[in-house]
């Protein structure tokens, strides 16, 4: 029952990742209770791991894309804040599960990254739009980063508990 539990919470977890909520996290928190399904920390310890890589990727994937397009430092951050305002403010304006809340971010950074180049770096150019479709390309692939390796993290712990109730 335990297992199926921890199962749960893991799955919970992959459903919260399109919502800028720290789903990868969460299925790693699921792995805690490793020790007490017989399956040691071994498991816990990938688990959070592949958390902290989907984070960094998540990152560096919204920021190097915004970069790429342009965008400088005040861009980059602009990107990241708004992506996680517009995945908040969008996600009960398109009632469609996970795609408004992915497009409320994508969206999102797209206009934190241009908005916050204008008010602190003072920029006014057509590069403008470039860095704003940066930024939001950059969301969604971080977006969809996330989502992969919490689906492997879902596998993988789904294959350790199964495993080990089964046997």
């Amino acid at each position: 029952m335990l297992g199926l539990l921890s199962f749960l919470i893991a799955g919970i977890g992959l459903l919260l990742i399109p919502f800028s909520i720290p789903g990868n996290w969460l299925i790693a928190a699921a792995g805690l209770l490793g020790p007490s399904l017989g399956l040691g920390w071994t498991p816990f310890l990938i688990l959070l791991v592949a958390a902290g890589v989907a984070e960094l990727l998540e990152l560096l994937l919204a920021t190097k894309t915004a970069k790429k397009a342009g965008a400088g430092k005040s861009g980059q951050w602009g990107a990241f804040f708004g992506g996680f305002v517009g995945a908040i403010f969008a996600t009960p304006f398109i009632p469609i599960p996970i795609l408004g809340t992915l497009i409320g971010a994508a969206v999102g950074a797209f206009c934190g990254a241009i908005f916050f180049e204008i008010v602190f770096a003072n920029r006014e150019s057509k590069e403008l739009m470039g860095i704003g479709f940066g930024a939001f390309l950059g969301i969604l692939l971080g977006k969809g980063a996330k989502m992969a390796i919490g689906a492997f993290q879902m596998g993988y712990w789904g294959y350790a508990v199964f495993t080990e109730i089964w046997t």
